[in-house]
């Protein structure tokens, strides 16, 4: 069915029927001019937004249309994920060119919501409009956090250890095994297509250890390093070798004849957490590394030894700043 068979209304009424929350927290939902919402108290608001758009963020020649509403929702959840805090609300703006049609469009909201439920975030409403160029899903997504867990790219001190969660490049791997085989939905992918944002890991952290700064892996490791570095005033030194390379990221590296260290240095859309602590919590660390995967891959120095890679070989080299780029 083409979504100009029901009209602009009657897409919102499908979409209305499919993502009405029942939380009692929410006391003007979907259908009004605005949601209207019951802050938890002592907690502090979270507001991020993020948009995906066609072409730029994803392929209609290897995504679904679920896979589009998914990824959608962890870029914004893992924003909150950064925070150390919790999702609760998402408002959603989508624009769709006339050649969708409304089965696709209800696919779209069922990836979104079916990653949301994951976290107990709720869609409390959002806009529809035609889009002449592409599909483009952009979502405004509200969380809470208490304020002793709230974290900030700014707060790395000098000498703090530099960690990351997860395994780093297989994003990027996925990507470039889509772009070579567009049908190929081997486990490779997976992490390209259908990423997870890093919550649970998140309040395990802040949980059981002093966080000093942390930031999501979005846009690659070395990117958001600089933005570490740069809110912090301070440089650091990355160890080549601590650095988390899956053997199935080397395994596709091998494949295309492609570097998975550059992958994992430059990888955008990872999600992962990058964080910083006082060495004094290493021993707290060792602990919840018990519980979630994370490797200690340097340290923060001063401003004036810039950013560096100790590669295997002890050589020491500048990092550059790689990574995506949205200009």
């Amino acid at each position: 069915m083409k979504i100009d068979q029901i009209g602009e209304f009657g897409l919102i009424d499908l979409i209305k029927g499919r993502t009405l929350s029942k939380d009692k927290s929410v006391l003007v939902n979907i259908g009004d001019d605005a949601a209207v919402i019951k802050p938890s108290k002592g907690k502090l608001l979270i507001f991020t937004t993020d948009t995906l758009m066609e072409k730029v963020h994803f392929d209609l020649r290897y995504f679904t249309f679920e896979q589009i509403g998914w990824k959608a929702m962890v870029a914004n959840l893992s924003d909150i994920a950064a925070m150390g805090g919790l999702p609760k609300f998402a408002l959603v703006t989508i624009g769709l060119p006339k050649s969708v049609s409304v089965e696709n469009v209800i696919s779209i909201y069922d990836g979104m919501t079916a990653i949301a439920k994951r976290y107990k975030c709720k869609v409390v409403g959002g806009d529809t409009f035609f889009s002449p160029k592409g599909i483009l899903v952009s979502i405004a997504l509200l969380g809470e956090v208490e304020k002793s867990f709230l974290v900030k790219r700014s707060g790395a001190k000098k000498d703090d250890v530099i960690c990351v969660t997860g395994d780093l490049g297989e994003g990027q791997a996925g990507l470039e095994l889509l772009r070579k085989s567009p049908r190929k939905k081997s486990s490779f992918v997976r992490k390209h297509l259908n990423p997870l944002p890093r919550i649970d890991e998140a309040r395990t952290l802040v949980k059981n250890l002093k966080i000093n700064s942390m930031i999501d892996i979005s846009d690659g490791l070395s990117s958001e390093l600089f933005h570490l570095t740069q809110e912090s005033n301070l440089g650091a030194k990355i160890y080549e070798e601590r650095i988390p390379i899956s053997s199935k990221c080397k395994k596709a590296g091998d494949l295309l004849k492609k570097s998975p260290l550059l992958w994992a240095l430059s990888s955008g859309e990872e999600y992962e957490l990058l964080f910083t602590i006082n060495k004094r919590e290493l021993h707290k660390l060792e602990k919840v590394k018990k519980r979630i995967k994370v490797s200690l891959i340097g340290e923060m120095v001063k401003r004036k030894e810039g950013v560096v890679l100790q590669e295997k070989s002890g050589k020491k080299r500048e990092l550059k700043k790689t990574g995506f780029e949205h200009f």
